[in-house]
Parts: C-alpha cells; structure tokens; sequence
C-alpha cells in the first residue's frame, strides 16, 4: 500500500543511486575540464551534444515516463500480464519513432552542411555521429519508466555511471572531438543494454505475446504523450537555444553554462527527480483509486520535503559554488578565470533550483490526472519569457553567458507560479512560512562564507591543497551556521526529514489537514 513513508524510501533509495550517477558526471566533467580546458572546440562539441539529445525528453525520458506510469497502471488493475505486454507494445513503438527521428535528422543535417560555417560544419559533424544514442537513450527511458511503477528506484538510476564511465575513459584516450562524440554514442548503447537486463530480469517469466506496431494501447500513449509533447518540445528547443545564445555571447560559453548547469543539476536530480520519480506512481494509483484526498497528502508531503531539501541547498550553490568549482574544475587546462566565469553562471542558475524542483512536483500532479496541457501550457509561457530575456540581455545590454542561467532562472520561477496557481489545494500558508524561515536560515551563512572567501582567502586564487583547504573551511562554516539558526529558528521539518526526529501524534494530525 502507498504511504508517505513508501514514497520517501523509494526516493531513498533514488537518492542514493542518483548520487553515485551523479559523482560519475562530475568525475566525467572533471576529465573534460582537465584534458580539453574551456575551448571553443569543446564548447562546439557541448553545442552538439544538446542538439542530438534534442528529442530525448520528447521521446525517451520526461514525456514518456508521464504518458506511460498512468496508462501502465490502468492495465496494471485489470491484469499485470497485460501491463507488461502494453510495455512490450510501447518498446517497438519507441523503437519505429525514434528511428525514424534519428534518420530524418541526419538527413537535415546532411542536406544543410555545405551552407554552414566551417564551425557550425563541425557542430553538425559532432551531432551526426551522436544522433545514434538516442535511439538507446529513449529506449533506456521506457525500461527505467517501467521498473519505477514495480518500486524498483536503485539499479536503473544506476545506469547511466555505465554511460559515464565511457565517457570518462574516451576523454582520457580521444585526441580530438570526433573521436569523443562517436564513443558517447556507444555509452549511450550500453546504457540501454543494462536496463533491457534488468527488465528481462524482472519480467521473464510472463508469456510473451504477439506485438503490434498501433495497438489501441499504443494509440492511448500516442494520444497521452501529444497532450505534453508541445511543452516539452518547447522546453528543448529552448535548452539548444540556450547553447546558441552562449556560443554568440562567448565563444566559450556553452562551456560556462555546461560545468554550472551541472553543478546545479545535482540537488535538483538528487532531491526533486528522487521525490517527482518516486511520488508518480502513488498519485496515479490514488487518483485511479478516487483517493483525492490520499492525493493531496502525498503532493504536499513531497513539497515540504523538497522545500527542506532545497532552499538550503540553492544558498548552498552561492556559498561553496566558486570554491566547489575550484576543487572540481581548477585544474590542467581549465584556468582561475574560466572558473570565475562558470561561478557567476552558476549563481544565475542557483535562483532557479526551488522553482525548478516545484515544476517536476507539480507537473507530476497534473500528469497523474492525465491533464497534460497544463504543464505543457505552462512550459510554452515559461519558453517564451526565456527566449525573449536571452535576446534582450545578449543583443540588447551585451551580458555574457551568465546571462542565460539568469534568463532561465526567471522563466522557471513563472512556470512555477503557472502551475501552482491551476492546482488548487497543492500550497498552504504553512508552506510559505517554512519556506521563509529556510531562507533566513540559508541566507545569513551565506553572507559570511563569502565575506570569509573574498576577504581571508583572497577570492579563488588558490591551487592544490589550498583548494581543498577553502572549500572545507566554507563548508564547516555554512553548514555550522545553517544548523545554528535552524536551532534557534525552531525549524523541526528539517530533523524530521534527516530522520533525527519524529513527528508527534498531534504535528502528524495537523499535517494532514488538506484544502
């Protein structure tokens, strides 16, 4: 049966495989910066990495995953052998779609090559060869979709370290980008490989039967996965606009935006994705159930769980970015200046992580329901503000790539707001009080980490030890003074959520009050 409790192990146990993938991006990162530097040729081989994976989140990983969960819990009450086969039929679906994609693709890019520059020839170049993987990253998607609706969160957020493991070992043996782009499609293989074993694994046993390539299921997902599809779309092509922008503000800045993004993504894919992953398929039962009120609980659990999460670690971002930066990427070619520049970048991004975490809650609540126009219609404002802010800061007041993190920060707090105002019932006064008191919790060490790095340490002009040795130091500070306020400041959700204190019977009483 779904409990808060199921819901918060299973984002336990997303947690903790979710931070193992993520040490192996930032190992892989790591290798980048210190083999390539901040280069144009690495920032062109970044631009066409966003551009391959231009339709993953269509085909293959936030979209999907949405349309799928529900519908496979619908077949799931009539029988599980029929839920499995509805998987099956899916798989070859994917298959045909994204094969198709794939080849057309290739050849826009094959039919528009001679009209380039000679950089942008050698972005297409890169995107050609990697246009592959998306193929096994779609179908990677499915088989993770799947086995997060059997409660199994560990091994298949433990996938992509295969992916990053090549990746790694490619950037320490390839001599140039080419090289590069052609073994990430063959992680992206891999990656596939493992997860079709896990799901072979699980689901063996069951007879197989006979596919179509439209079953009315499948026509049922196309129908479902249409409904967000502008969204997301939007949303991708606005993320490979976002590289195009940097790349016109600075030749280097897709790098910036790169390393930052990566940084900022850690709290969001350990905090937000583990929660938004694991609380999808309990709302899709309760709402398939008639359970409002067990749905409402559920959402509301997760916000207030993120809100704990997240705050402290946005502020987090700003304290210990630079000096966290230095220690991962102020080494071999990537130089004091370039890490000031990603630093800045990250900031910009650092706005943007509690709105971010709040669109994958929310948006799991509308998917839950089927009612995928509204994330997709909040996603087309949130576009279409970005769009305009990177033309006004880049063309208009000449910013730098630091700029664009800011322009996406502005557009997820909107996009947050959108969908916060249409799900009526998912924010109480409670949760704005304990959003308020985090920050002031978050803030005031914040203030003196970086009066400490800019004043004891001179800034981030510092190499070897001494890199280790600041980012220590501003972390003992930080997080000493952030547990300090949350002491004075009698902030009991953030003990109870790190599970050093238990609810008494009357705080679980009035936290299950919903609209």
């Amino acid at each position: 049966m779904d409990t808060v409790h199921t819901i918060l192990r299973s984002a336990k146990y997303f947690f903790c495989a979710t931070f193992l993938s993520r040490v192996s991006g930032f190992c892989r990162d790591m290798a980048m910066a210190f083999c390539f530097g901040g280069s144009a040729e690495v920032a062109g081989f970044l631009v066409a990495f966003r551009l391959a994976n231009l339709f993953r989140r269509l085909l293959g990983e936030g979209n999907l995953q949405a349309g799928f969960v529900p519908q496979f819990e619908s077949f799931r009450q009539e029988s599980f052998a029929k839920a499995v086969h509805f998987y099956r039929e899916a798989a070859l679906f994917l298959t045909l779609v994204s094969s198709v994609v794939v080849i057309g693709s290739e050849g826009i890019l094959w039919l528009v090559f001679d009209v380039l520059s000679p950089s942008w020839q050698e972005i297409a170049r890169l995107t050609m060869w990697m246009l592959p993987g998306l193929l096994f990253i779609c179908l990677s998607g499915l088989n993770q979709a799947l086995l997060q609706s059997q409660k199994k969160y560990f091994w298949p957020a433990l996938t992509p370290i295969v992916f990053n493991g090549v990746w790694i070992l490619a950037a320490m043996v390839s001599q140039n980008m080419l090289t590069l782009s052609i073994w990430v499609t063959v992680g992206c293989a891999l990656q596939w490989m493992i997860s079709s074993l896990q799901v072979k694994r699980e689901f063996s046993s069951l007879e197989k039967q006979k596919r179509q390539w439209f079953s009315l299921s499948c026509r049922e997902l196309i129908r479902l996965m249409t409904l967000g599809l502008l969204g997301i779309a939007a949303v991708q092509i606005n993320s490979a606009l976002d590289a195009i922008f940097a790349r016109i503000a600075d030749l280097s800045g897709p790098v910036y935006l790169w390393y930052a993004i990566r940084v900022q993504q850690l709290p969001l894919a350990l905090f937000g994705l583990a929660l938004s992953g694991a609380v999808l398929p309990p709302l899709s039962r309760a709402i398939r159930s008639g359970d409002r009120t067990r749905f409402y609980e559920f959402l509301h659990s997760s916000l207030r769980r993120s809100a704990v999460l997240i705050i402290p670690s946005a502020f987090g971002l700003v304290a210990l970015g630079g000096a966290g930066l230095n220690v991962l990427y102020g080494h071999g070619h990537f130089h004091l200046q370039e890490v000031q520049n990603t630093m800045v970048c990250l900031w910009a991004y650092a706005l943007g992580l509690a709105p971010s975490v709040g669109v994958l809650l929310l948006s799991q609540a509308f998917y839950a329901q089927k009612m995928y126009w509204v994330p997709a219609r909040a996603s087309l404002y949130a576009v279409g503000l970005n769009i305009f802010l990177n033309a006004v800061f880049v063309f208009g007041f000449g910013w730098g790539a630091a700029s664009i993190a800011l322009a996406t920060s502005l557009s997820s707090l909107l996009n947050c707001y959108q969908l916060a105002r249409a799900l009526t019932g998912s924010f109480d006064l409670s949760l704005f009080k304990l959003s308020f008191r985090l920050a002031l919790a978050s803030a005031l060490p914040t203030a003196l980490c970086l009066a400490v790095q800019y004043v004891g340490f001179q800034g981030l002009a510092l190499n070897g030890w001494g890199q280790g040795l600041q980012l220590a130091v501003l972390s003992l500070l930080y997080l000493g003074g952030f547990a300090a306020l949350v002491f004075l400041l009698s902030i009991h959700e953030v003990w109870e959520t790190l599970g050093l204190r238990e609810r008494s019977p009357a705080e679980n009483r009035g936290n299950e009050s919903f609209p």
